[in-house]
């Protein structure tokens, strides 16, 4: 099955819902999180869009929030197909997993 991360234009997580831990996203590399935990609480795990328009969604969320004009690092985000490691999480439009691989971009 397909995934999508959306990431900032220097490759790193949104840190959204004030999370701390910034990960750095090399294409084509697994990228683990420390302390995975299961269930659906925002900390240990990393976050994808089940769909592509999912991961354009998250784009359009950043933009009405207005924080491409409060931080820099959102004025240009990627997405990317991604594999994942163990689902941790899962609902209707995102999954919480312990690992991702960024394998394609997509254009926006």
């Amino acid at each position: 099955m397909i995934h999508y991360k959306v990431v900032t234009h220097n490759m790193e997580s949104l840190g959204l819902r004030r999370n701390p831990n910034i990960l750095k996203f090399p294409i084509g590399e697994w990228v683990y999180e420390g302390n995975p935990l299961e269930g659906k609480d925002d900390f240990g795990g990393i976050w994808v869009a089940k769909t592509l328009s999912g991961a354009k969604g998250l784009i359009k969320y950043l933009e009405k929030k207005g924080l491409k004009e409060i931080n820099s690092k959102f004025l240009t985000c990627k997405i990317f197909e991604v594999e994942i490691g163990k689902v941790l999480y899962g609902n209707d439009y995102r999954i919480k997993t312990d690992k991702v691989k960024l394998i394609k971009e997509w254009m926006i």
